[in-house]
């Protein structure tokens, strides 16, 4: 009987783990896509999170995440009723931490924008010991809250509210003072306080100065900076003077050679004057006379600079003025293939000599076949801001001069119509001339001269 009965436990035991395998799981990620309610949960935590609400009630929101730990795993084995309670004591849990959290905010509100300075100051990695003792403090404040021990949790509050001010003072004085600290004992360390006493103190008042500053009023860092770089300045100072008299110690000066050396010192600075100076007069008379020349030298040289300066921009524009023409031309000269032009530069302007132009024998009417060159004459024209146009129109030699200067003037000012009523050029910037036969530019004894003498030419003047 025994027997059998351990072999029936043998297999129930079996069924039971041949069931629990046979039941699939789930990944975390597939537990957060198939139950919206713990996904939902969790993002609500991550937010709570972002928002420093964790420190503000420690306790509750470390059992909402252990609670809904739990309710994942249940997940994990498609365990639904289980996942449904467990979810249901999250959010009663979260329900209660994010309302304590709230309060302790309230209750805190000083206490936590003094640490919010704190941190600003940097006092959190300067003095992180301090700080973090300060932490645990405000967590076990915020701990209280949570018991509901609010009046125990206020007493807190004047204690920390101090320390995180005393912190960020402090944080404060070593940013601004650092260096100056620092170089101020170096220069102790060489020897100032014996041979530069009286500048290592001033070094000193104007550190002390700093950090009165900074306890006199917190935001005024800049002007705490300030005292605090004069101070590196006057400990940097300390350390050369020292120097220097060490120097003359070991060379074994007299009072009568540190005087010479030193009116070498400021004969070199006069130097660029080309003028001596009256060491024949007391010390006084000497730098003023130095100061008055340095003073005229620099006004000679400041009018020379602002002279230099003034032709240096001058011959940029020119070059900025030549680069804009030479690409406004290259551009121009691109439009116009040789059969129809040839295009040329004259400073700033651009003469179209336009050799595919074509009137009838003896008319001046505009021909179809050119309307294409004249769209890319206005284009020319139009890539200036505001030019005055010329057209002029030449002929060969053949008919009477007077005929010929009539029928190149006709053809010119028709020309310039056409600009003016289809191209859009101003009518007040346009002029029309006509040549006739007294500009040739090849011999009219051959027709090919007599074609290129029979032309329209179009100046765009930009000057």
């Amino acid at each position: 009987m025994a027997i059998r009965l351990r072999l029936l436990s043998l297999i129930l035991v079996s069924l039971i783990y041949a069931g629990c395998a046979s039941t699939p799981t789930l990944s975390t990620s597939q537990v957060f896509e198939e139950y919206e309610q713990i996904s939902l949960l969790q993002s609500r935590l991550n937010e709570d999170k972002m928002n420093d609400l964790f420190d503000l009630a420690p306790v509750g929101f470390a059992a909402a995440q252990s609670k809904l730990a739990e309710a994942v795993v249940l997940g994990q084995t498609r365990n639904d009723t289980g996942v449904v309670e467990k979810v249901a004591e999250v959010v009663l849990i979260l329900d209660k931490a994010e309302s304590d959290a709230t309060l302790s905010k309230r209750l805190m509100r000083e206490v936590l924008e003094a640490r919010q300075l704190a941190v600003a100051a940097g006092a959190d990695t300067m003095l992180q010991e301090r700080f973090d003792q300060l932490d645990k403090k405000l967590r076990k404040a915020t701990r209280l809250v949570e018991q509901g021990e609010i009046e125990d949790a206020k007493k807190w509050r004047p204690e920390m509210l101090q320390g995180y001010s005393d912190v960020e003072l402090e944080a404060l004085k070593q940013d601004a003072t650092e260096n100056a600290r620092q170089d101020i004992a170096q220069a102790t360390e060489g020897g100032a306080d014996e041979y530069a006493p009286k500048t290592l103190k001033r070094a000193l008042e104007e550190l002390a100065l700093s950090v009165a500053v900074l306890e006199t009023n917190r935001t005024q860092r800049e002007k705490a900076k300030n005292h605090a770089l004069q101070a590196s300045r006057l400990a940097s100072r300390s350390v050369e003077i020292t120097e220097m008299i060490r120097d003359f110690k070991r060379r074994e000066y007299t009072m009568e050679d540190i005087l010479i050396w030193y009116q070498k010192q400021i004969s070199l600075v006069n130097e660029p004057t080309g003028e001596e100076l009256p060491f024949h007069q007391p010390n006084h008379e000497v730098i003023s006379a130095l100061r008055n020349k340095l003073l005229n030298y620099a006004e000679i040289q400041q009018a020379d600079l602002a002279t230099r300066m003034d032709l240096q921009s001058r011959l940029e524009a020119v070059e900025r003025e030549n680069r804009e023409a030479q690409a406004r031309f290259d551009k121009i000269q691109d439009l116009f293939s040789s059969a129809e032009a040839n295009v040329y530069r004259q400073g700033h302007n651009v003469l179209l000599e336009l050799r595919a132009f074509n009137f009838p024998s003896g008319g001046t009417d505009i021909q179809s076949e050119n309307f294409a060159l004249l769209d890319k004459i206005v284009t020319a024209i139009k890539s200036f801001p505001n030019p005055d146009v010329v057209v002029s129109g030449h002929t060969d030699s053949v008919g009477g001069a007077e005929i010929n200067l009539q029928l190149s003037q006709q053809r010119a000012e028709t020309v310039a119509s056409f600009l003016e009523k289809v191209g859009g050029v101003d009518r007040n910037h346009l002029t029309a001339i006509g040549y006739g036969e007294s500009r040739p530019v090849a011999n009219n004894e051959s027709e090919r001269g007599r074609k290129s003498n029979r032309r329209i030419e179009v100046l765009i003047i930009n000057e």
